[in-house]
This record gives structure tokens, sequence and C-alpha cells, in this order.
């Protein structure tokens, strides 16, 4: 299996890298936040270890979090292909066999894992995702094996000097799926393993274990992590109801980092709350329940309960007025909007979903943009009108994307002011008595 020079900078990769971040951390995503990066070393062995939300578009955050070319590791059925195979490696994707693979194949795993570790000597950045499979939920799941070998096994060869670090990483997604959502990447402190080595001599099998308890323990601290996936729907509701009274709590500022702290909190207050009061837990979890059927029976989400701003009026206007530029947007955009649509409605994974759609947005839609400049060129004749067209294209198509979102808000407010005023108030009433119980 030939592996490449994965560990040496590539210049068409650094070329490719300022291309698909402008598009990620300012076109697709609305806010990307990424936080620690000071907390990974420089010049010295390093693992990435993150939580796996979302396909593709994690290790898309990884990369742009830092002017470097990480390599990861991947399961390896993407890589049956042998062009895709060519361009995972190009990429500097490496394969991971798992039994499913095959038993004989799980023997390349150590050829994978002598490789990852040339990678490592060069002081070069390697991301694992130890969960190996991700999960539409915010929840951690328990972690595999393999960073955690492959961390002792470079640090067995040079006689326990090496200085591998792990770092623990949370990823954060406000949706998993919608264009134009907000990621947060959060890089903990780096976790070193001097402390283990002498047990590790001892017995080798055991402390991993032990280790990969303290590191799944340390990557739940930086994501947002639900230990139970029965409730999960409720808690991640009602993290949202609180945040503000949160963060008023913490006296802290609405940024994208303290929003993620004061979600961890609402989490672990309701931990606490389960495990010591189970009454009034039951009695929270009943009433949210409650209040999710009755957003769901009428299409609303918790930000229109609370709105207070809702002139109809001026939005109905608002959105009149701005109809010809919508129009002319949508239609010039229509085939880069409805065909990566088409394609992930098939899909029975919907994580792959937002990774499809990006890699439309940066290989696909300049195509289909050529190809309709030149049509626009064809018609007007004249270079400089097509050349604004092309450039303009991506732009008109994110406004018209900005008032279908401005629509789509007006008639939730619209939905909501339909229903009758004892239901609202009865609706309203039962948000207060949740943050009451929070507090």
């Amino acid at each position: 299996m030939k592996l490449g020079k994965v560990e040496k900078q590539s210049t068409f990769y650094a070329l490719l890298k300022i291309y698909a971040k402008f598009f990620h951390d300012h076109f697709f995503y609305k806010e990307v936040t990424y936080i620690g990066t000071e907390n990974i070393p420089k010049n010295k062995p390093v693992l990435i270890a993150p939580n796996h939300q979302n396909a593709l578009m994690d290790p898309l955050a990884i990369i742009f979090s830092q002017n470097i070319q990480p390599v990861f590791l991947a399961r390896s059925d993407i890589f049956k292909k042998g062009i895709l195979s060519k361009i995972l490696f190009k990429f500097k994707i490496l394969p991971v066999f798992r039994i499913r693979d095959g038993k004989e194949k799980l023997k390349l795993n150590e050829v994978i894992y002598n490789k990852t570790i040339e990678v490592l000597e060069h002081n070069r950045q390697v991301t694992i995702f130890p969960e190996a499979q991700h999960i539409d939920k915010k929840h951690v799941r328990k972690l595999k094996k393999g960073i955690q070998r492959i961390a002792f096994m470079l640090e067995e060869r040079k006689n326990f000097n090496a200085g591998v670090c792990i770092i623990p990483t949370g990823i954060y997604y406000s949706n998993y799926w919608n264009f134009r959502s907000k990621v947060v990447l959060k890089f903990g402190e780096p976790i070193y393993l001097n402390d283990f080595f002498e047990d590790y001599k001892k017995d080798a099998a055991r402390t991993i274990v032990a280790f990969t308890n303290i590191l799944h323990e340390k990557i739940k601290e930086q994501a947002i992590h639900i230990e139970d996936l029965e409730f999960h729907d409720e808690y991640d509701l009602l993290r949202g109801v609180n945040e503000e009274q949160m963060l008023k709590k913490l006296s802290l500022k609405a940024s994208p980092e303290n929003k993620l702290q004061a979600d961890k909190e609402t989490i672990k207050k309701l931990d606490n709350l389960k495990e010591k009061d189970n009454t009034n837990f039951n009695s929270i979890i009943d009433k949210t329940k409650k209040y999710n059927n009755f957003l769901k029976k009428h299409k609303l989400k918790d930000w229109v309960i609370t709105n207070k701003k809702n002139n109809l009026t001026l939005r109905f206007l608002l959105l009149f007025l701005s109809l010809p530029f919508f129009i002319y947007g949508f239609i010039n955009n229509a085939i880069v909007y409805f065909l990566p649509n088409l394609i992930t409605s098939k899909f029975k994974d919907r994580q792959f979903t937002s990774s499809v759609v990006y890699v439309f947005i940066i290989l696909i839609n300049p195509i289909v943009y050529f190809f309709q400049t030149i049509l626009m060129l064809f018609i007007f004749k004249m270079w400089t009108v097509a050349l604004i067209y092309f450039i303009s294209l991506p732009f008109v198509g994110l406004f018209a994307f900005s008032i279908h979102r401005h629509f789509v808000k007006t008639m939730a407010l619209l939905r909501k002011a339909k229903i009758n005023k004892k239901e609202t108030l009865s609706i309203e009433k039962l948000r207060k008595e949740l943050l009451d119980l929070l507090k």
C-alpha cells in the first residue's frame, strides 16, 4: 500500500486551503469560532482528539483552525475506489481498517500506525476521531483505542522521551444541516503521557484503558455532552431556553464561547437535578415535552415565543421591496441550490448533507457559474458585463438566501400571531415555569 509522503508540506494543498477556508469561514457558515488554538504546542508530536459530529465538516474545521497541514486517519471504506483513494492520500488522509473490513485487512493497520508515527516523528500534527463514527446528537460516544496506542507506541520507540501530547477537542454546530449555521471548535489543554509511563511498562493494556477513560472525560469537557440519550431532545431544548438566563447568572456576555459555557452549565444543572431531586427533574422533563409538542404542532422555534419585535406589516413590506432582488438571485442560483438538495434528499445518513453542499459550493458551483457566464457573454457580447456577472453570482445567491430566511421567520411570526390569545398566554406561562424551575 503506497501511502506517499503525507508528512511533507504541499503547495497544492496550501493554495486549495486558502480558497476553501474563505468559503468555509465567511460563506458557508454564518459564524465560525476557534477557541484554545494557543493550547496546541509547536514543533512537537501532537495528536488532536475531537468528538465526531458532522462527517467531512469536522476535519475541515480542524484544518481551517490553524496554519498547518494536518494528517488524518479515516475509516477505510471511503478508500475503496482507486481515484478517490489517490485524492484522499493527496489530502493527507490515511485509512484505518476495522473488523467489518475483514480480519485480513486488520494487519494493514500496522502499516498505517507506523506511517502515523513517522508523521509524528517529523513533529507534524495528526488528527484521529477516537469515537470512530459520527453521531447526530450532542453526545460523546465511548472511545476506540487507536489514538492512545499510537501515542504510547511512539513513546515506547523513543524510550519514553518523545514528548507526545494529545489535545482533547470539542466541536459544536448550531445546526448540522442548515446553510449559514454556526460552528465552534474548542481545543483543550494538552495531555502528556509522562504520568502513565511506569504503569504502561507494567501493564500496557490496562494503562491504555485507564488513559482512554481520562481522555473521554477531557473531550466531554470541551464539547456539549448530553449523557442520557433518552432525554436528549429535552436537554437540547432546555439549554437553548435557559441560555440567556444562565449567561446572566454567570455574568457573561453573549459570545460563542460564553454561550457554550452557559449551555454546559445548564446540562450540568439538569444532571445534578436528576441525581438529587428526581421529582423536580421529571416535572421539568414533562413540561419540556409539553412545550416541545406545542412548538412542533405550530411549526415554531423557541425564539418565536420570546420575540416581541414582531411588526409583521414592516416585515412584509421589506419582503415586497426585496422581491426583485430575490427573483434575480434565485433564478441565477437555482441550479446550484436545487442540485445538491436533490442528491442529499436520497441520503440515509443526514450527517453527510452539509458536507455535500459544501463540496458543491467550492467545486461544482464555480463550473455552473462559468457556463452561465459564457451564456451571458453570448447574449451581451461584453467581457466586462460577463466578468461582473460571474463575480456577483455567489453574492446575489447569498442575498437571495437571506431574503428567504427573512420570509421563513416572518411566516413563523405570522403563525404565532394566528394562535388564540389564551393558548399563547398558556405557552408563555409554561416557558416561564421552566425558567423558574431552572433557577
